[in-house]
């Protein structure tokens, strides 16, 4: 009796590297079969939603065999899943050509780039080729071109009939001057020198510069709206998940730097799968546009004029609505002398929430900008009164008169950097309070780009210079104070051409220049005889006394340290004298 061989006696037992290598790689496979496994892997995996390990082994199935039509076909229909559609259609038009080589057609092969057309939006490519096909193909095989062809032929009806009609009646000179925009941009094959030539701009390293777009606050939040729109138009709910995969990009929470290996693979992972969403999006909507699902909702048009108008009016009183409260809120803050919240609260207003207001949902925004800003204008007046018992002859009284804050914080002082000199050079500590001035100056600075009223422009210049003067940088502050005073002119606000004069008041008077203030001083009583406010008069002569004061001060002590000198000098010259005797 025979006995039965173990598998063990003739393969021998793999040792060291070789025991890593899987049993069948060993086997002397035909490229036929071994292009097959591969492709039934690559379907496999694709089949499971795994488009990285099925596209793996679909290059390696066509690197073993580059004319395998199947092989292409099965590819396209993985990369269509991905979005990946100009990549799909490329397989597909190749699979179709291998075909047409060997004198045969495949109705699934050439449904195939109709898909692909119909994806990458171009639908009349698409429905030409479907055309084609219902010639070439009968039976059952021509019912599915004929299917395709019906939905193809109501989405171009859906982007190009009536509703499309309304759409650019409504939207002409808008379509008219995206058109020019996009002209501008057309691709430009000449020189890069030569570009820059007319524009007269200097080419050194033919390298241009990318310019940051900066968008208004206006711009920012029509875009942000008309991007929740869209996502709510098309996926419903799901427009959340949208926004969250959006953010998530570069959340710092996920993408930690301290995690080498999951940090790069998450990157890749939410930007690919963001961009895969934005691809079906833009199918979506170029199958039935958004302008075409308005349409729809809204057959009869004066109907849909009708809801517009009454959404207007809605959004118009609760804004009103919104205005007087504020007003309210403001006024209230300033009769409890609340000015350091005040400020916030305008601040907040102004720069977040009116700012985004148009003209039509807010008819009434240049006078709520001048009320709101002279009543800030106001409360900072109020504070400056001449307190009870005032010693005018004490030490550091003006800047006590003026309200600034005493001793000045050194450390807050900008530091000169000179060239050559290494330790004005050195890494300094980052002062909390720096940073946040920085910040609140970047925030000032960047609404100053759109501010289109001289009395906004002249309130934010006066808030650059204040923020200028608590960090002690004093000509900033002058230099920014004389042109909020320029822009109050234009507008012939009084109130914050005196408010701008005393941050330079106070700016001169941290300084010690008695003469630069009282010239300041002078400027500020011809404004506030403008004003005619007695309290306002007494309170700059109150200031005047303090500074004509320490101009005597300052001139005593010029006076006896000269006469120390010249003490000095005659004691030295009787001592020469002796000794040359």
């Amino acid at each position: 009796m025979t006995s039965i061989i173990q598998p063990e006696t003739f393969i021998p037992q793999a040792q060291g590297v070789e025991s890593a290598i899987p049993i069948w790689l060993k086997l002397d496979w035909s490229p036929e079969i071994e292009q097959g496994i591969y492709k039934d892997w690559g379907t496999y995996y694709s089949r499971r939603r795994r488009e990285n390990l099925g596209m793996y082994y679909f290059d390696k199935a066509l690197k073993l065999a580059p004319a395998d039509f199947t092989t292409l076909y099965r590819r396209s229909q993985s990369k269509r899943k991905n979005a990946l559609t100009e990549s799909a259609l490329k397989d597909s038009l190749e699979a179709k050509r291998l075909l047409t080589n060997l004198q045969r057609s495949d109705a699934p092969i050439n449904l195939e780039v109709c898909d692909a057309l119909y994806e990458l939006n171009q639908l009349e490519n698409s429905m030409a080729e479907l055309y084609n096909n219902t010639r070439l193909f009968i039976g059952n095989k021509s019912k599915m071109f004929d299917h395709r062809l019906v939905v193809v032929e109501e989405n171009i009806e859906d982007s190009c009939g009536p509703s499309m009609t309304q759409f650019i009646s409504e939207n002409e000179k808008l379509i008219v001057q995206l058109k020019e925009e996009l002209n501008k941009y057309k691709e430009d094959t000449r020189p890069l020198w030569k570009i820059l030539k007319e524009q007269e701009k200097c080419d050194v390293l033919s390298i241009p510069e990318i310019e940051d777009e900066m968008l208004s606050p206006l711009e920012i939040a029509r875009r942000s709206r008309a991007f929740d729109v869209f996502n709510q138009m098309f996926i419903d709910r799901s427009w959340h998940d949208v926004i969250f995969l959006k953010h998530v990009r570069k959340n710092p929470n996920l993408l930690l730097d301290q995690c080498k290996n999951s940090n790069e693979y998450l990157k890749t992972l939410t930007m690919k799968k963001y961009d895969e969403i934005k691809h079906f999006l833009k199918m979506l909507e170029a199958r039935s546009p958004m302008y075409n699902i308005r349409y729809q909702k809204f057959t009869n048009k004066k109907l849909m004029d009708k809801f517009r108008q009454e959404y207007l009016y809605r959004v118009q009183y609760q804004t009103s609505r919104n205005m007087k409260t504020a007003l309210r809120s403001i006024k209230y803050l300033r009769n409890n002398k609340n000015l350091m919240k005040l400020s916030s609260y305008v601040e907040e207003v102004m720069g977040d929430y009116v700012v985004r207001k148009t003209n039509r949902i807010m008819p009434w925004k240049f006078e709520f900008l001048n009320e709101v800003y002279n009543t800030l204008a106001l409360a900072y007046v109020d504070q400056y009164t001449v307190p009870k018992n005032f010693r005018f002859a004490e030490k550091n009284a003006l800047l006590r008169l003026l309200r600034f804050p005493f001793p000045m914080d050194k450390t807050l002082e900008a530091q000169h950097f000179v060239f050559g000199d290494r330790s004005t050079h050195q890494e300094i500590p980052v002062d909390p309070a720096m940073s946040k001035s920085r910040q609140i100056l970047n925030r000032y600075e960047h609404r100053m780009i759109f501010a289109k009223y001289p009395i906004e422009k002249s309130y934010l210049l006066h808030q650059i210079a204040s923020t200028h003067l608590e960090s002690n940088r004093f000509d900033e502050c002058c230099f920014s104070a004389r042109k909020s005073i320029e822009e109050a002119k234009n507008c012939n606000s009084y109130i914050w051409q005196f408010l701008s004069n005393l941050l330079i008041i106070k700016a001169s008077a941290a300084l010690h220049k008695v003469e630069r203030t009282s010239e300041a001083l002078v400027k500020a009583v011809e404004i506030a005889d403008k004003l005619k406010n007695k309290d306002i008069l007494n309170y700059l002569n109150a200031c005047i006394t303090c500074n004509e004061e320490e101009f005597v001060v300052k001139k005593q002590s010029i006076f006896a340290n000269s006469g120390r000198r010249d003490s000095k000098n005659s004691v030295r010259s009787s001592q020469s004298l002796q000794q040359s005797e």
